[in-house]
């Protein structure tokens, strides 16, 4: 791929959330996060085979949960109807999120997005506890595309502060 193409393919990716805190007599209590991860194709080009990457850290801090293949929680859900489900990238994935925190994921009926459209990994619930050393849980994201092997940062993070 000539530089040129290589600097016309772009893609970018955000968060959209709400935070649920525990009522202030709970305070050991769990925070809950529901959102969404967006990911849209800014190139002239159709992007192929998307895969996304939600790491939290510290990687035992946390749950992801929503409409993810094998892990359903239809009572997190808010409107599953406009929603697609995800799948789990390999069956590895219970032991690579206890080491490192990372969910890697793909839709499952998307396998590219045209100039212009937007891919959502809609009301993702991610239920966090205080970490034992330290006093923050920052949730990361990014994309990837066969295209876009190196992969792109979400332009925001999300950050809770205990």
């Amino acid at each position: 791929m000539t530089d040129d193409v290589q600097q016309q393919l772009k893609s970018q990716a955000f968060f959209n959330y709400s935070v649920v805190l525990p009522e202030m007599e709970e305070a050991e209590k769990e925070v809950l996060i529901i959102g969404n991860f967006i990911i849209e194709n800014i190139s002239q080009e159709t992007l192929h085979t998307p895969v996304i990457c939600i790491r939290l850290k510290p990687a035992e801090s946390g749950k992801l949960g929503g409409k993810i293949e094998g892990t359903l929680r239809n009572e997190m859900i808010v409107d599953a109807s406009n929603s697609m489900e995800w799948q789990h990238l390999n069956s590895e994935r219970k032991e690579r999120v206890k080491q490192s925190g990372e969910y890697w994921l793909k839709p499952i009926d998307c396998e590219e997005l045209a100039s212009g459209d937007k891919l959502f990994f809609s009301n993702f619930d991610l239920t966090l506890k205080k970490p034992a050393e330290k006093n923050s849980v920052i949730i990361e994201g990014f994309v990837y595309f066969n295209e876009l092997r190196q992969g792109v940062g979400a332009l925001n993070k999300i950050i809770i502060n205990f």
